[in-house]
Parts: structure tokens; C-alpha cells; sequence
């Protein structure tokens, strides 16, 4: 074998192994692609089951049934979330103020939004404990499946305009709307989380 031979037999080495390496990183792209697709179909449908969940529940724990009732009378904005029985039966002796400073950008992955409780993980425990939408206001749960680890939702709930219902208000309205926030570290943008929101009414 001479020398040009030798020379191209070379190059055609590198060119494979650059054509093989090309070929094993699309297709890890590729599942990955799959996997990330994956993680938003679970967040669509987790987010949406617990949208549903919640809008079952009563507008207020201060509603009456088949009774007129003013504004004024639902719960003040600013204590929105659950009472005290309630935090308990879903987190324990974790210290939890969704009315705090510290959980005021829902938006935000769990770990740089500041302090928060331990978050309610299968089977949750909010189906039980919480009786009124707005008890979810501040509310955590962590979601594990086979595809894909530490899925978390986080919910907020706050009053808006009857004429503007994307218009927080700081005062008690027939609406408030619920937003659920999907959060996924590593296939989701955790800057950018998911938002799935509904309106619930007295």
C-alpha cells in the first residue's frame, strides 16, 4: 500500500467515525425530543386534572347555597389558601403562608421562588382536605411516572374584574381565576413555565 493510499484510507476513517458520532447525536436529540414531548402532553393532562379538581370545589368556603350573597362576604384577598385544619391535613407541621411574601411568584420554579412547603405528592391529599377553590391558592404537588421524575404544579388563585377577567383585583368579586403553573427542570423551561388557567364562579 503507497502512500496516497494510506492517506486516503485515513481520511475515510475520519469521515466515518464523524458520519457515525452525527448519526448517534441526532438520535439523541431525537429522544430526547420524544421524551421533552412527552413531559408536555403529562403536564397538559396533570394540569388540566387538577384545573378540574379544583373548579369542582365550592367558589368559597363562605358561600351559601341557593342564597344571594354580596361580595363582600367571600373571603378577603388576602387570605386566600387554606385555613389552618386544612394546611395541616396536606403538609403537616411544614410551615406554609400562601398570603406570605414568600410564595408570590407562582410563575417561578419551586427552587428559586423562595421557601415553600413540602409538596403534596400521590396520592394528594388536597382532594380531601381542601372544600373551596381558593384553598388551593399556594398549593404545591410533585408528580412522578415511569417517563418522567419531579413534574411540579403549583397553583394561584386571586380575584379579578366581573368585567376584565384577566384583571387581578384586590378586592372579593364573583370571579377568581386559578392558574396552574408546570414546572420540569429538565425538559420543561423552568423560566417559562407552562400556565393553564380558569375562571371559577360563585
Amino acid at each position: 500500500m503507497n502512500l496516497g493510499q494510506t492517506m486516503l484510507s485515513a481520511a475515510t476513517l475520519v469521515v466515518l467515525a464523524a458520519l457515525v458520532l452525527n448519526a448517534n447525536r441526532l438520535i439523541i436529540e431525537g429522544e430526547k425530543d420524544i421524551v421533552r414531548g412527552e413531559t408536555f402532553d403529562l403536564a397538559v393532562n396533570y394540569a388540566q386534572a387538577l384545573l378540574t379538581e379544583i373548579a369542582r370545589k365550592k367558589f368559597d368556603a363562605n358561600s351559601k347555597d341557593s342564597v344571594y350573597q354580596a361580595p363582600s362576604e367571600f373571603t378577603s384577598p388576602s387570605s386566600l389558601g387554606p385555613n389552618s385544619t386544612e394546611r395541616s391535613a396536606v403538609w403537616g407541621s411544614h410551615n406554609h403562608d400562601p398570603s406570605g411574601e414568600k410564595l408570590l411568584r407562582y410563575d417561578l420554579p419551586p427552587e428559586e421562588r423562595g421557601e415553600c412547603p413540602a409538596a403534596d405528592q400521590s396520592p394528594f391529599k388536597s382532594i380531601a382536605a381542601f372544600d373551596d377553590a381558593d384553598d388551593y391558592h399556594g398549593y404545591e404537588r410533585v408528580i412522578d411516572t415511569n417517563v418522567i421524575q419531579n413534574l411540579r404544579l403549583t397553583v394561584e388563585v386571586y380575584y379579578v374584574k366581573d368585567s376584565s377577567p384577566d384583571s387581578k383585583v384586590s378586592t372579593q368579586t364573583y370571579f377568581k381565576r386559578v392558574t396552574v403553573y408546570a414546572h420540569q427542570s429538565t425538559y420543561l423551561n423552568p423560566h417559562n413555565p407552562i400556565a393553564f388557567s380558569t375562571l371559577v364562579t360563585n
